[in-house]
C-alpha cells in the first residue's frame, strides 16, 4: 500500500536496501563480499531490535487486556493473530536462508535431507542446527546453487521454486494483515514485501520480482535481501500492533506495570553516522509527554543528578517514545544512563532508570588472500588485525615467534622476522568481550621469504653496449630492488671489474670497495679497443636485510 508517510525505521530499511542494490551493481570482489557481510550484520542486529520492541508491545497489550478484557480483547486477539502469522512468515524466510546456506556451503548429497519446500505444514521444517556466521561462509560468492533453489526463471527441471513460494506467502500475509485494520487505516498503512514487477533500467525491460531479485545473485546477496524481508515483516508487525493498540481509549485503561526500555537501531555504528535509540515505557499514555534525562559517558546515574548541568533533557515523544540521537566521531565503546519520568495516577512524575551502550567502528572491511600470506625476512612488515563485531581497541595480535612484533595502535602492527632459516610464522588474534573475557578468533600462518636481490646497473644499464664516455661520466654502480612491495634502499658496497681487450688479453682485473669505478680503471678502459668486454661480478649490496650478492654485469665497449 502507499500514500502514508514513511516511519524512520522504514526509511532506515530503505537506505540499507539501496546500499545493498548499489553493491549488486559492482563486481563481486572480496572486499565487496565483506561489505555485504557488514550490511547483513547490521540488518540482523536491526531485526533483533525489532523483535524486542514487538515483545514489549505485546506485554503492554496483555496488561491492558487483563485490566479491561471486555474492551481490549477484540483488539488483543487480532494483535496475537498478527504476531502468529508474522512469526510463521519470519520462520519461513529464515528457513529459506538456512536451506541456501547448507546446500551451497556443503554441496554434498547428505544436504538433500535438509532441503524442504516452504509449505503450510510446519512439521516439514526442521531447524538448521549448524549456526555458521555469514562472515565465515566459504561459498559467499556462489550463485549457481542459490539460483537452482530459488529458481527465479521458473525452470521446469528444478523441483524447488522457493522464490515463487515466498512471493505467494508475501501476498497472503499482506492480505491477512489488511483484514485486521479499519478501512481508513488500510489506506495509510505502509506495508512492505512488494513483489510487483520492477523496471530494470540496465536491461531496459520490466522484470518480475523473482527474476529481478534473485537472478545471478551470489549467496551473501541473497542472505542480505532475505534478511531485509524479515525486517519488513517485523516492521509491519510493529506498525499493525501499534495501530490496533491505538484503537483502545487510553484514558479508560489502568497501568499496573511500567518499565523503561532502550531499543537501539544498532549497537554498532559506522564512524560519522548517527547512533539512534528508542527510549520508552512498555505501557504509556498517548496524551502524556515523558521527561527524559540522559548522562553520556557513564553507565550509571543517580536520581539527584537529573537537574545537573551537562545532562541532556528531552521533553518530546511520539506515542510515548522519545528519540535519542547523538553524532558519532571517534571509534570505541560509549555508554550512557538516565531516567524517564512518567506521571502516575496522582499526577506526580515517577522516574524509571535505564542504561545502555553502543560501539562506533570505522567503515572498513578486512580482506585476506590466504595463498599469498607472506612476510619478508629481516625487514619490518606491516600487518593489520580485525574481527567482525569488535572494535580495534578490543583486538590483540599475538604470536610471531622468530621475530619482533610491535603494536602501532588502531589494529596495526609491525613484524620483523629474524634472519634465521625459519620457513613460516604463526599469528593468533584474540578479542576482549564485553564481560572482560578473551575469545580466540583464529590463527593465521604466514610464509617467511627472503627479500629479492637488487638489480645492479653500470652507467644506467646491466647489459648491451656502452660508450667510453658514458663509463667516465656515469662510472658508478646503482642497485634497486625492482617490482617489490616495499620501497627498500640498496647500495653497492663491493665489486670486481675486469676488462678484456681481445688479442691484448686481460687489461683490468681489480677488486673495488664502494660503488665507483676508480680513475685508473677508467684510463685503461679509454685505451681498450672497440669491442672489448667489461665484466662486473662478485657484486655485494647492502640493504635493511643485510649484505647480499647481486648478478653480474657484462657490457661491450662501443
Amino acid at each position: 500500500m502507499s500514500g502514508g508517510k514513511e516511519t524512520p525505521r522504514q526509511k532506515m530499511i530503505g537506505m540499507m536496501y539501496l546500499f545493498y542494490t548499489a553493491l549488486l551493481a559492482l563486481n563481486v570482489s572480496a572486499d565487496i563480499l565483506n561489505a555485504f557481510v557488514l550490511v547483513n550484520d547490521s540488518m540482523t542486529q536491526t531485526n533483533n531490535n525489532f523483535g524486542k520492541k514487538n515483545e514489549v508491545l505485546m506485554i503492554a497489550f496483555a496488561n491492558q487486556n487483563m485490566n479491561n478484557p471486555k474492551k481490549v480483547k477484540p483488539y488483543y486477539d487480532k494483535a496475537k493473530e498478527v504476531k502468529r502469522i508474522s512469526d510463521i512468515l519470519v520462520a519461513d524466510i529464515r528457513h529459506v536462508i538456512d536451506t541456501l546456506i547448507i546446500v551451497t556451503e556443503f554441496d554434498s548429497e547428505f544436504t538433500q535431507d535438509f532441503v524442504f519446500e516452504v509449505g503450510d505444514d510446519r512439521d516439514t521444517i526442521i531447524d538448521f542446527a549448524y549456526n555458521i556466521p555469514v562472515a565465515f561462509l566459504k561459498a559467499k560468492d556462489k550463485f549457481n546453487t542459490p539460483m537452482r533453489l530459488l529458481n527465479p526463471e521458473h525452470k521446469i527441471e528444478y523441483s524447488y521454486d522457493l522464490s515463487q513460494r515466498l512471493k505467494d506467502k508475501f501476498a497472503a500475509y499482506n492480505k491477512a494483515i489488511l483484514n485486521m485494520l479499519s478501512d481508513e487505516d488500510k489506506k495509510t498503512i505502509q506495508l512492505g514485501l512488494n513483489t510487483e514487477e520492477v523496471y530494470n533500467s540496465i536491461a531496459r525491460e520490466w522484470q518480475d520480482w523473482e527474476y529481478n531479485s534473485f537472478y545471478h545473485t551470489v549467496l551473501v546477496a541473497d542472505i542480505v535481501l532475505l534478511n531485509k524481508y524479515v525486517s519488513e515483516v517485523l516492521n509491519t508487525e510493529a506498525e499493525v500492533i501499534g495501530t490496533l493498540y491505538s484503537y483502545i481509549d487510553a484514558k479508560s485503561l489502568k497501568f499496573d506495570a511500567i518499565r523503561a526500555a532502550v531499543i537501539p537501531v544498532s549497537n554498532v555504528v559506522i564512524a560519522g553516522s548517527d547512533y539512534e535509540a528508542d527510549i520508552f515505557v512498555a505501557a504509556y499514555s498517548a496524551t502524556e509527554i515523558p521527561k527524559v534525562s540522559i548522562k553520556t559517558g557513564a553507565d550509571t546515574m543517580s536520581i539527584s543528578e537529573i537537574s545537573n548541568d551537562g545532562i541532556i533533557q528531552i521533553h518530546e515523544a511520539t506515542n510515548g517514545i522519545t528519540k535519542f540521537k547523538v553524532k558519532t566521531g571517534a571509534t570505541g565503546e560509549f555508554t550512557y544512563a538516565g531516567y524517564i519520568q512518567m506521571k502516575d495516577a496522582d499526577g506526580n512524575y515517577k522516574p524509571y532508570y535505564f542504561n545502555s551502550s553502543y560501539q562506533v567502528i570505522k567503515p572498513t572491511a578486512t580482506v585476506s588472500a590466504d595463498a599469498v600470506n607472506v612476510v619478508y625476512r629481516g625487514i619490518p612488515n606491516p600487518l593489520s588485525a580485525s574481527a567482525p563485531g569488535f572494535t580495534n581497541d578490543k583486538i590483540r595480535l599475538g604470536g610471531g615467534s622468530g621475530g619482533k612484533l610491535v603494536s602501532k595502535g588502531g589494529g596495526h602492527y609491525m613484524f620483523t622476522p629474524d634472519r634465521s632459516r625459519r620457513k613460516d610464522v604463526k599469528f593468533s588474534v584474540n578479542a576482549t568481550k564485553g564481560d572482560g573475557s578473551t575469545q580466540n578468533m583464529g590463527s593465521f600462518t604466514f610464509r617467511v621469504l627472503p627479500v629479492p636481490p637488487a638489480t645492479v646497473r653500470l652507467a644506467g644499464i646491466n647489459e648491451g653496449s656502452v660508450s667510453k664516455g658514458a663509463l667516465k661520466s656515469q662510472g658508478f654502480l646503482t642497485a634497486k630492488i625492482e617490482n617489490f612491495l616495499f620501497d627498500l634502499k640498496s647500495t653497492v658496497v663491493e665489486f670486481r671489474i675486469m676488462v678484456t681487450g681481445g688479442s691484448r688479453g686481460m687489461l683490468v682485473n681489480k677488486k673495488v670497495k664502494g660503488n665507483k669505478i676508480p680513475a685508473d680503471v677508467i684510463k685503461k678502459i679509454y685505451k681498450a679497443p672497440k669491442g672489448s668486454m667489461v665484466l662486473v661480478n662478485s657484486i655485494k649490496t647492502r640493504g635493511k636485510d643485510g649484505i647480499k650478492e647481486a648478478s653480474s654485469i657484462t657490457l661491450t665497449l662501443k
